[in-house]
């Protein structure tokens, strides 16, 4: 062999790590979030072990994150295009506005089903902004965001409200089937859904499609902006189906109430990326993440965390998943 090649394999020897620590490197950043819940699930049942690991309180949790799932899972179907819809907050509370003004006009699951068109039409406007007129979805939703904000406190006048809403739709937040709340229920449907949705329909390969590589897609005859358009579409059914059940939640409908879901559900995406797939976002991932995220606050709120500190966890656990579906998808390329 002549030296310039000796020379070449060796620096790429010295480069590249010995297979094993390679796995083991790749196994910890795949299941290193669920290692993560697991750590956390048994520091909380030591620190309170009358209160956190009780079948009650996995109830209270699997409950708190019902709505983070849902909305987290329009996000999804967004995110696996290389898009973003950062109006989910400002659109789950814009929908709960608008449903709880309506309940005391107009037949409960009319007003529902109003609300939800509505949603569905404000995903339409987000897609059609970003996919044909070719506005960033950053920008695109972002002004969204601040347009409903505006629209909400203008509905409102920054009141809350809470006359008119029916005793038997509070009561979705509050009963139970099978001992397990409804709540739970109605987010493992629209989650199976969504799985379905994604891995065993031609749309939802057509959309992993345009996320892989949107060039290839195109050249392929898929229609991206088509495809793009569906998904901003499906992200507004969740945020405004989110919407309606937070008030069925809070026995009222608050200008402000759906802004938190925001940092929330893209921590819960983007750590359920960084779980199992080589940065793929997929549905079965953002419920682990959404998952996560509800046991850790539950998990500081029982043992008596100040709120602050929850926030500061918040914002950490989204830059790191960040990071982590970052350089899974790094590695897969």
């Amino acid at each position: 062999m002549d030296r310039p090649n000796l020379l070449r394999r060796k620096r790429e020897k010295g480069r590249t790590p010995p297979r094993g620590r390679l796995n083991v490197r790749t196994a910890f950043a795949r299941y290193g979030a669920l290692l993560g819940l697991l750590a956390m699930l048994v520091v909380f049942s030591a620190l309170k072990p009358g209160v956190f690991p009780t079948y009650r309180n996995a109830l209270s949790i699997l409950s708190q994150i019902s709505l983070l799932g849902i909305i987290a899972g329009g996000v999804t179907t967004v995110l696996v295009m290389g898009d973003f819809d950062l109006s989910i907050g400002a659109h789950a509370t814009f929908a709960g506005l608008l449903v709880a003004g309506l309940f005391p006009i107009m037949h409960p699951a009319l007003a529902i089903g109003i609300t939800l068109l509505t949603g569905i039409g404000i995903g339409l406007v987000n897609g059609i902004l970003i996919a044909h007129i070719r506005i960033s979805a950053f920008v695109g939703t972002l002004a969204m965001s601040t347009m409903l904000t505006g629209m909400s406190y203008w509905y409102t006048k920054g009141a809350t409200l809470f006359k008119g809403i029916p005793q038997g739709f509070i009561g979705l937040a509050r009963n139970t089937f099978l001992s397990i709340p409804i709540l739970v229920w109605i987010m493992t449907g629209v989650l199976a859904v969504l799985h379905v949705l994604l891995n065993h329909t031609e749309l939802g390969r057509r959309m992993y499609a345009v996320g892989g590589n949107p060039e290839a897609a195109r050249y392929s005859g898929i229609r991206i902006p088509m495809q793009r358009i569906t998904g901003f579409m499906i992200s507004g059914f969740c945020a405004s189906l989110t919407g309606i059940l937070l008030v069925a939640r809070l026995s009222s409908a608050q200008p402000r109430a759906g802004d938190g879901f925001l940092m929330d559900a893209f921590a819960a995406v983007f750590l359920g990326a960084a779980t199992a797939k080589l940065g793929q976002f997929h549905i079965p991932g953002t419920l682990m993440g959404a998952l996560i995220i509800g046991v850790a606050l539950n998990g500081m709120t029982i043992i008596g965390v100040p709120f602050y500190f929850q926030y500061i966890f918040q914002g950490g656990i989204l830059a790191l998943a960040v990071a982590a579906s970052g350089i899974l998808r790094r590695r897969a390329l």
